[in-house]
């Protein structure tokens, strides 16, 4: 379980108390296009090195929007796909070849619009249950440039963490100052950080106030 002071671990008491948390999450009311369709990320929590993590990927410069830019393993919302659930893993495996068998998937985020207010994106929390040895290095080439992860710890540091404006509402979300080993941008900033912002908020609220 958890506490102010001890160890971060991701052990069944903790992962169950996540997903308890997720079942009440805020109501954003911000703006979407009359026309605006469906979409879903997976937002993945992970342990690697024995460090209670998440994981992040790079979009890949030649996709034709938000090239470069980190996000979470996602994407829009296919006529086939039974539920968003479904559409959230099945980008997870083309992305980064993770089978939905190998993920415990916890709770659903609040939904959230992209930037153009075209996509209804819902965060699904979920834990890789397994630590893989090739997490970080099997993923499609096509969609992804590189993977990453963050510990909690470095997550939950004040001194990581800025308060800015989010995009022209009225809501305040964390922008996160990244370590110089990881390439390209130096903050994980928009949607991406919205959604990591409000997920710790909600998962452990004793550690990330």
């Amino acid at each position: 379980m958890l506490s102010r002071t001890a160890p971060i671990v991701f052990d069944t008491a903790t992962l169950s108390l996540f997903s308890k948390r997720l079942l009440n999450c805020p109501k954003f009311k911000l703006k979407y296009k009359p026309d605006a369709k469906e979409a879903a990320v997976l937002v993945p929590l992970c342990v690697i090195e024995g460090k209670p993590s998440v994981l992040f990927t790079v979009r890949n410069l030649t996709m034709r929007t938000h090239r470069g830019e980190i996000s979470f393993p996602g994407g829009k919302e296919e006529p086939e796909d039974p539920t968003l659930l479904h559409t959230a893993l099945r980008e997870t495996v083309e992305e980064i070849g993770l089978k939905p068998s190998e993920v415990d998937v916890l709770g659903c985020y609040s939904t959230l619009p992209n930037k153009t207010g075209s996509l209804r994106v819902h965060p699904y929390v979920g834990f890789i249950r397994t630590e893989r040895k090739d997490l970080l290095t099997k993923f499609n080439p096509d969609e992804v440039s590189s993977v990453f992860t963050l510990p909690i710890d470095y997550l939950i540091d004040p001194e990581v963490r800025v308060v800015k404006q989010f995009r022209e509402s009225q809501h305040k979300y964390t922008v996160f100052k990244l370590p110089d080993h990881i390439h390209g941008d130096k903050e994980l900033w928009g949607l991406t950080s919205f959604i990591l912002d409000g997920v710790l908020r909600k998962i452990m609220p004793e550690r990330y106030p």
